[in-house]
């Protein structure tokens, strides 16, 4: 279970120098785009939060404070988020903040409705999403166990510890962080899941394709009886399994026997599996790969499908 640090901002922190905070051991932050149905209603430092945290190296998501009467007014303010976040990648949830007091006399169906809304219109838009709300709308507004189904929970309950099952845990709203003039909300990050892990880079991902091309050859040299270790394509490189055929293929190439993987060693093998192909496919071993030996290869399938 993770337990990371995490801090929200808006623009009531004013300007934050996002390399003090992350100095300071705050690695992931939740930022406010904005607010409502209008895409000018974009907070006003989150062009510069967004741009200085990432500079920084801190993980973000960022989260949209709701005024929303419907399920169309949800879907509305979905579509102004998503334009304001057009262009941008985020590590974390965007999350739909429901707190206005004027939203309560809805009902909880109506309200769960106008989450359900907003997360699935973002989730369509790229990014995922999930619900941000306080305990006492959680229990009393929200149909909670509906909504952690399918999202992501933020909670807001300010005490020792919370009271609902939750991905993030918004525990104060007067912390202090290095870079921040004034107070600032915290929270506590508890699911693995809420934060992306890092993409890979293209040159791990070309070693990656590189490696399961050269353990596919393996896998076909084994059928061919060139070799005898299997090998599933899964296996990482360095793994016994894998280090094992290609030794055992280097041994029948006649080449030195290490696992190193050379051009030598693919062209090799390569053709080892050319000259094979005729061999293995001389059904009914008469020496000579014809027409003879489809029909053989017809008549087992027929017998095995009587």
């Amino acid at each position: 279970m993770a337990n990371i640090k995490c801090i929200d901002v808006s623009t009531w922190q004013g300007s934050i120098d996002w390399k003090k905070v992350k100095k300071s051991g705050y690695g992931h932050a939740i930022i406010r785009a904005g607010f409502g149905r209008e895409t000018s209603q974009v907070d006003n430092q989150f062009e510069r939060n967004y741009k200085n945290a990432k500079a920084a190296g801190v993980k973000l998501g960022v989260y949209w404070y709701s005024y929303a009467v419907n399920r169309d007014d949800a879907v509305k303010e979905a579509k102004a988020c998503l334009s304001v976040l057009k262009g941008k990648s985020l590590e974390m949830p965007v999350f739909f903040d429901m707190e206005e007091s004027f939203m309560t006399k809805y009902s909880r169906a109506t309200l769960t409705g106008m989450a359900k809304a907003f997360c699935d219109t973002v989730i369509k838009g790229g990014f995922e999403s999930g619900v941000y709300s306080n305990l006492n709308w959680f229990t009393n507004y929200l149909n909670y166990s509906e909504l952690k189904a399918l999202y992501p929970i933020w909670l807001a309950q300010w005490s020792s510890s919370p009271q609902l099952e939750c991905d993030i845990w918004q525990y104060s709203s007067e912390g202090t962080v290095s870079g921040i003039d004034g107070y600032v909300d915290m929270n506590i990050i508890y699911s693995d899941d809420v934060v992306k892990s890092a993409p890979k880079t293209e040159k791990e991902t070309k070693v990656n394709y590189e490696i399961a091309a050269v353990q596919s050859l393996l896998v076909i040299a084994e059928k061919l009886n060139l070799i005898s270790n299997k090998i599933p394509v899964i296996d990482n490189i360095s793994g016994d399994s894998t280090k094992t055929a290609i030794l055992q293929m280097k041994k029948h190439l006649g080449q030195k026997e290490d696992d190193s993987i050379t051009l030598q060693f693919i062209k090799g093998m390569n053709s080892a599996i050319i000259g094979a192909l005729p061999k293995a496919g001389d059904v009914n071993r008469d020496g000579v790969v014809d027409i003879k030996d489809a029909t053989a290869i017809q008549k087992l399938i027929a017998k095995k499908e009587e």
